[in-house]
């Protein structure tokens, strides 16, 4: 059932007025006329009107407000640890704005519209000098929240969904960082640069791990060819899952590590076995296996590879960069 709202109503005297209609079970148009109103339906005040609408419905224990809403939304609609806290952050950074001179978290969710988001995201970006990126999450998380107040009745419509800010909004003070992309052989010599800690740095170049999930890898994770990547690390503390993780009763993920990384793992594990002799600098490489079976322009690629082995996975922040793409 959709919750009424108020009628405004000007009297003889020009007096504005509250009515408390709303439609009750039996299909009729019915009066509120609550006994703390001294049994009259007319009020001075929307909220108080509304409030009585809601005694009606038996709704005035649910929150009406953004702000009473977000309080206990993770708990109605729990996420996982860190997503709570994120968007509990998010929705905290943005709460005290006044949007038409009433503070955000003040406004019912219900009277909450596109153009008062508009006026937040104006707000986030001139104002406060928000990155595009950052107002974008907020808007993400105020979007979540709107969805889920649905469900409960709250409200009737998302005004965060559909808000789209570009990456090259000019009010945006705060312009975002550029990204860096570096080849594999950069990244290589980087790696060598950190000493005894080459394996774990190449982890990240050549496995596409990130770096929450490498810190809590284990020996056992480790089979010799794969990583079972199966917790994160954040803030001290060792989660089950990884961040892609929905709820999988196996969750985390199976990732294959090419055969030199294998050997700089091995050495660390098993100190007393012997390692690969290092390569001849500019030593041709053989093809790779069942490279006649391949189409014309992946055979001219494949010289680089190790037989037996698939291409090497491109991690996350070279996957965009045009000397990388035909990997994937």
């Amino acid at each position: 059932m959709r919750r009424d709202t108020p009628v405004k109503r000007r009297n003889p005297s020009g007096q504005v007025v509250w009515v408390a209609r709303y439609t009750g079970r039996d299909g009729r148009r019915h009066i509120a006329k609550p006994t703390w109103n001294r049994g009259k339906g007319t009020f001075r005040r929307k909220a108080d009107a509304q409030k009585a609408i809601d005694e009606a419905y038996g709704l005035s224990d649910r929150p009406d407000t953004l702000g009473d809403y977000a309080a206990t939304w993770t708990e109605r609609h729990p996420r996982s640890e860190r997503t709570n806290a994120t968007n509990d952050h998010r929705i905290s950074r943005v709460a005290d704005v006044e949007i038409e001179g009433i503070p955000l978290k003040d406004w019912p969710l219900r009277e909450l519209r596109r153009r008062h988001t508009l006026a937040l995201v104006d707000h986030m970006l001139r104002t406060e000098g928000r990155a595009t990126t950052g107002a974008v999450g907020i808007l993400r998380a105020l979007s979540a929240m709107a969805e889920d107040a649905i469900t409960d009745e709250v409200c009737d419509l998302n005004p965060f969904k559909g808000i789209r800010i570009r990456a090259n909004d000019p009010r945006a003070k705060k312009k975002p960082r550029p990204i860096r992309v570096f080849s594999f052989e950069e990244m290589h010599r980087f790696a060598k640069a950190a000493g005894r800690y080459e394996a774990m740095v190449r982890v990240f170049t050549d496995c596409g791990l990130r770096l929450g999930e490498v810190l809590p890898l284990r020996r056992e994770d480790f089979d010799g060819e794969t990583l079972q990547v199966r917790r994160t690390a954040h803030e001290g503390q060792i989660l089950e899952g990884t961040k892609t993780d929905h709820g999988e009763p196996d969750a985390g993920r199976v990732v294959p590590v090419p055969a030199t990384l294998a050997w700089m793992l091995e050495a660390q594990i098993n100190p007393k076995r012997p390692r690969l002799p290092a390569p001849l600098p500019n030593a041709p490489r053989p093809p790779l296996a069942g490279a006649h079976l391949l189409p014309r322009p992946l055979e001219a690629r494949s010289g680089s590879f190790r037989p037996g082995h698939p291409p090497p996975r491109v991690p996350p922040l070279l996957r965009n960069s045009p000397s990388c793409r035909g990997h994937q």
